[in-house]
This record gives structure tokens, sequence and C-alpha cells, in this order.
């Protein structure tokens, strides 16, 4: 099988969200089990080609009209060491981006219309030149390098099955397009059938079939062309196809229901090999340590280096953070009781009910710290800093992103809060308990999978009264009941070890779905 997937972000190459991370272990898992598989990416200037080798530029470029302009793309061909294609996007536009969706403080310091933390001006702009350029690379190359399934990633892609709908090259290519997050502000909407028209150059009828109030909604876009729906986990899908998420899905919810529209719930896998505790190499941790066997020695270790080396010296220098606040601990370092929370700062994510939380739990005891890693809406941010100066020595911050100092922050803690308003499928969860550290979560969409009592803590209401209840419930067992803790440890970590590997998830999941499409198609 020939498999194109088409994404914004790729681990290893270019890094958000946690799509980077599906895309990646897509384009590596299909390619370990022989199909054919390209992954096609834009050329920021934060994109790393340390992973790639076999460059060679395309002769021919593309020249793509769009609102009125003809902007020339062109294209490098290389191979990534983990066994698959990649046909880089080179375009000015993108090759000036510092990050992939929004703008850095950087960015802000040359351009202040360009705040820290907000989608890029251009956004949409950006999402058509990339989605045109996949289109146009299908009528450089030979008819039998064209994909049988072109998988896009997210709303910045989902209207490639409209674009190819028109090209005679791709006349025999099925499109799967996957929802990784249908909430507020991931849409990539535009505000009107105009507004569409001009960027797009797609046909007003289609366009009017696309609609969400006045908007017009790439995920509906490719519905109506003809795309296969999926989405991150069973759950969600399950929301999304639920008309009371209007609010939780800006409307697109009751949308899907009343047009009886198919979403197929594929939850995530996750990549073990890349976060390994047991091998430094690969969990980036600087001490080794086995959760599946109960062997946190390690864990403690990295404990004391993160406070040491991270938190508490002054002379602390990683790329991408900046360090708020201080933590006290006691000789030992098992004294104290350690929560993290590593992940976008975004209302999504709950960060005014865990905020709202952190007080009540620190004036009741004296022993917890709490530990923030992430980065994102500054006025979130500010509520951070403020707790790290209103609880000296309990609380601190690594704002930004360094992947060593995160996954420290995650891998030293005894537990990770996750109270997001909905999360489609979740990662963090993943990587806490594979490193050792409960997860505390918020009960929606892909965080489900987490077993309360058994491999984590679920809560139902998603107030800061309940999630101070349920903190408080996991640091007392903590005290209290320490074996029951550790078996949950052992329990969660062999459950995303054996249960949520990618491999599977491909070989039982999505091959067969694949399958069955060509198989339908065909007859």
């Amino acid at each position: 099988m020939k498999i194109w997937i088409v994404s914004m972000e790729c681990a290893g190459i270019a890094e958000a969200g946690g799509v980077k991370n599906v895309t990646f272990s897509l384009c590596k898992e299909f390619s370990d089990l022989k199909h054919k598989t390209t992954l096609f990416i834009p050329v920021y200037k934060c994109t790393c080609l340390d992973s790639l080798f076999e460059f060679n530029e395309v002769e021919t470029a593309a020249e793509i009209e769009l609102c009125g302009r003809r902007e020339k793309v062109t294209y490098t061909t290389a191979k990534s060491t983990s066994n698959f294609d990649v046909v880089l996007i080179n375009h000015p536009l993108f090759a000036e981006k510092e990050a992939i969706y929004t703008y850095t403080e950087n960015e802000e310091k040359i351009n202040p219309s360009h705040k820290k933390g907000t989608g890029h001006l251009d956004a949409l702009y950006l999402d058509v030149l990339f989605q045109k350029a996949v289109c146009a690379y299908g009528s450089l190359i030979s008819r039998s390098d064209i994909p049988e399934i072109l998988h896009c990633q997210d709303a910045s892609t989902a209207m490639l099955p409209a674009f190819i709908a028109n090209s005679k090259a791709f006349k025999k290519t099925n499109s799967v397009v996957t929802i990784h997050n249908a909430g507020p502000f991931y849409h990539h909407s535009f505000t009107s059938i105009g507004e569409a028209a001009w960027y797009t150059g797609l046909s007003t009828p289609l366009l009017e079939k696309s609609m969400n109030g006045r908007a017009v909604e790439p995920f509906l876009v490719a519905s109506v062309s003809g795309a296969y729906l999926t989405t991150v986990s069973e759950n969600y899908a399950k929301e999304l196809l639920n008309p009371a998420n209007a609010e939780e899905t800006e409307g697109l919810a009751p949308i899907f229901a009343a047009r009886n529209i198919e979403i197929k719930g594929i939850t995530n896998g996750f990549d073990f090999d890349r976060y390994n505790p047991v091998s430094k190499d690969a969990s980036k941790l600087p001490f080794e340590f086995e959760p599946e066997k109960n062997d946190l020695d390690g864990k403690l270790k990295c404990r004391k280096f993160f406070v040491q080396n991270i938190v508490n010296t002054d002379n602390f220098k990683a790329g991408g953070i900046k360090k708020y606040g201080k933590l006290d601990c006691s000789t030992e370092y098992t004294k104290e009781i350690y929560i993290a929370y590593h992940g976008r700062i975004t209302t999504q994510k709950g960060i005014s009910i865990l905020t709202a939380a952190v007080p009540a739990i620190l004036e009741n005891f004296p022993d917890v710290r709490f530990i923030f890693a992430g980065q994102g809406e500054p006025r979130l941010e500010i509520d951070i800093v403020r707790l790290t100066e209103k609880y000296p020595g309990r609380v601190t911050f690594m704002n930004g992103y360094n992947q060593t100092v995160v996954r420290l922050a995650t891998a030293v803690s005894d537990f990770i809060v996750l109270p997001s308003f909905f999360e489609p499928c979740g990662l963090e969860d993943f990587i806490a308990q594979v490193y050792g550290t409960v997860p505390i979560a918020h009960r929606t969409g892909g965080l489900n999978k987490i077993e309360d009592g058994r491999t984590g803590f679920l809560y139902e209401s998603n107030t800061a009264g309940v999630l101070t209840a349920k903190l408080t419930e996991a640091i007392m067992l903590k005290m209290l009941r320490p074996s029951q803790i550790a078996r949950m440890v052992k329990s969660g970590a062999y459950s995303v070890h054996h249960e949520y590997l990618w491999k599977n998830v491909i070989q039982k999941k999505y091959l067969p779905f694949f399958k069955e499409i060509l198989k339908n198609n065909k007859d």
C-alpha cells in the first residue's frame, strides 16, 4: 500500500503539540510494516533536519494560485532514519516562522503585532498554500507513485481531499482526515463563504455545504468531499457525534450528528521506545529506572538532579526555558509529594481550574510541591508565575519547551494532574505512567483510558472544588497507603507498554480500516 501522510508537524522534525507524535509514529510503523510511506511537511525556521538524509532537490517547482497571487513552491525529498520517505515543502513564508502555529517571544520583539503565543496572522494562507503544494506535487511525479491512501492530520490539512478531487493525478486516491482536536480555536475555519472562496478557489456549492453558522469548516469540507473521518480515541468520537457538545466543539458536534456523519475513533498508540526509562538514550533522563517492576531508585535520583541542577540553580541555562520559583526540599527528597502539570498552557487544558485548586492544597499540605512546565496563553502563564511568588519554595514554573527539562518535570513527580475541559486522546497520561507518575485527570475524551483506581484517578465535574478533593484523596493515599500508589504505578506502566504500542494500533485498527476503504471503493 502507498500512503501519504500530510501534517504541519512531526516529532524530530518540527514539533508543537501531540500531532507531532502521532504523525511520526504513523509514518514509522506503516513503513516498518513494508508499506511505502511518505510524509509531507513544510520547512520552518524551527525545523530540525538531523533525522533526515539523502536530500534531493526536485527540479520542477510548482506555482500555486492563492488569493490573486502566484506563489512559487519548491520541494526537497529525503529519507528518515526511521525508514519513511519525506517531501519537504519550501516557501519563504514557512521558513520565517520560529514556531509552527504561534509567534514566539523573539518574533514579538521584532514585530510587536506578533504577540507571543497567538496564532500566525497568515495562518489560513499558510494552510492553503501547504495543501495546494501537496496537491501540485502529484502532477510532478509518476502515476505509479500516487498514493492509494492520503492521510491528513487535523484541520490545517483537512481541505486537501477537496483539492485533489479536482486533480486527475489522484483519481484512485482515497482520503482520510483525522480530527485531533475539534475544540474552539482549533478549527482553522474561514469567517465566510467569500473568504473561503478567495483563499481556496473551491466552488460555492461545496462551501455552502461546509458551513457552521457563517463560518466554513475544513472538517466539513473534508466530509462533503468524500473523505473518511477518524479521530484519536473511541470516546472522543462519541463526543463529536453528541449534539449536546455544541460548545465544546464550537458547533460542529450537532452538525456531525444531524448529518449522520461517520467518525471512526482509533485511540492513539504510544511510542514506548522513545520514552523507555530503562534507557537514558531513549528517555533523555539522567538516571534509569523501571516502574513496571517498582524499581524507582533512578526516579528519586532524577528528582534530586532536577531540583539541584535545574530548579534551584542560578546558573541554569536551557534553550527555550524561562524559570520561575525554587523548591524547598528535604535532604532525602522523599518527604515531599510532587505534583506536576506538563502541557500547553491554554484554556482547554483547564489551567484556570488547577491554579484555583493549588492554594487549597498548599495551605493544607505543607509537604506538597507543584511543578508546572509548558507555554501558551500569556494571562494563564501570569497566573502560574503569581503562584510561584505567593508560595515561594513550593511552586516552580518551567515556562517554555526543552525536551529534557519537560520530561524531567513529569518523571520526578508522584502525580501529574490533567484537568482538561476536553481532551481528544491525551499523551501526557501515557508519558507519566511510563515514568511511574500517576495521572489525576478529568474524565473526558481520551483520558477515559485511565482506569480509575487501577492506573490513575479520574474525577467527574471539572471544578476547582472537585479537583481539590481528588488531589486530597491522592495525597492522603500516598501518605497513608503508599503500597496502593505503588500498585497503581506498576499497573499504569505495564498497561501503556503492553496495551497501547503504536505497532499494535496500526496492525489491529488502522490497517484493517484502510484495507476496508480500498475494498469498498474497488467494489
